[in-house]
């Protein structure tokens, strides 16, 4: 991706704001990004209405500034990066038809999703919800532990069904076959070579492959093709043993149909990070199922996040000065 001849520095725009403090960026961090790299220009304005009178001037935006509403101010804009990996809801129309180049945070949380992924299937397989919930209530349940359904588990030997194989995927994979487990995984484009996986299927092969499975993990971006995946259906296929894990996004899932697979005992058990509406609503019944595990869209947080994030985009930024491919390229028509 060249640049072409201008004057002045590379004009870089930020915008990673939120009401939710981990979620902002450090201000130490934007100004380390103008002393490392002496070829931009950051503006990094205090308002949303100041960002949007800054937009004009943008060669390349950091974060989520660019709406439908503003997008026709962004006459020199040649690139946007999410520091997020989900990007869908940056994909309106005339975006996805511009020259606007958009990236991502794709592999930046691989490594604390994949060790989250793994965290969840130990906690059923070891009871550790229930132990915790003993401890709370003062309790010895050394008997009850044996003896009650559901059973003390084993990954060691157990099948593992991956939706998605990217850099998520991918490193739950190395971790789930080091414990000696089996990985099945579908994805869009299977390659010839499973590794990590045991298996690579496409996509369409997707029910024969629930049926197969002791845990199944999502860990696919929420697309047009991937909404509403796994639904009623999908869980029937399952083996009433079988385990749910959600690191996607909420949209993959049919809520309902999984909360009626749980309450059945159709489904053993499942590990959400990511619902339909967040914060989950306090009335929302899996709350309070007992094969549940809940954890509040935390899956991806890990040491020096932010620090790694400004890591990523600053590679990028150098490329992008230097006239060279950049990586992480979303596929805009994809949504991914």
């Amino acid at each position: 991706m060249s640049r072409p001849p201008a004057d002045g520095p590379v004009r870089v725009l930020e915008w990673i704001r939120s009401p939710i403090r981990m979620w902002t960026l450090p201000r130490e961090l934007v100004s380390k990004l103008a002393e490392e790299v002496p070829q931009v220009s950051v503006m990094s304005p205090a308002t949303r209405e100041e960002a949007d009178s800054l937009l004009a001037e943008a060669e390349v935006v950091l974060g989520f500034l660019v709406r439908p509403e503003n997008f026709a101010r962004a006459r020199r804009l040649r690139w946007i990066h999410s520091t997020a990996a989900g990007i869908g809801g940056m994909l309106f129309p005339e975006l996805v038809a511009s020259d606007v180049v958009l990236t991502n945070g794709r592999g930046l949380h691989a490594d604390a999703m994949a060790e989250h992924a793994l965290a969840m299937m130990l906690a059923f397989a070891r009871k550790l919800h229930h132990a915790r919930d003993a401890q709370r209530a003062h309790e010895w349940t050394q008997s009850r532990t044996w003896e009650e359904a559901p059973a003390v588990d084993s990954l060691a030997g157990s099948t593992l069904g991956l939706v998605g194989l990217g850099a998520v995927g991918s490193a739950i994979a190395v971790r789930a076959r080091a414990l000696g487990m089996r990985v099945l995984a579908v994805r869009r484009r299977p390659a010839p070579d499973p590794a990590p996986a045991d298996e690579q299927w496409p996509l369409s092969r997707l029910e024969e492959l629930l049926p197969r499975v002791d845990w199944l993990v999502l860990a696919a971006p929420h697309t047009s093709e991937t909404t509403g995946l796994i639904g009623g259906d999908e869980l029937r296929l399952m083996k009433s043993s079988a385990r749910l894990m959600n690191l996607g996004r909420g949209a993959l899932v049919d809520e309902p149909a999984l909360i009626d697979a749980l309450r059945s005992g159709r489904l053993a058990g499942a590990a959400l990070d990511v619902f339909a509406e967040e914060p989950l609503p306090a009335t929302s019944p899996l709350w309070d199922l007992p094969e549940v595990i809940v954890t509040p869209h935390t899956s991806g947080l890990g040491p020096l996040l932010w620090e790694r994030a400004m890591a990523q985009f600053t590679a990028n930024l150098r490329r992008f000065i230097a006239g060279q491919p950049l990586e992480n390229v979303v596929d805009k028509r994809a949504g991914y």
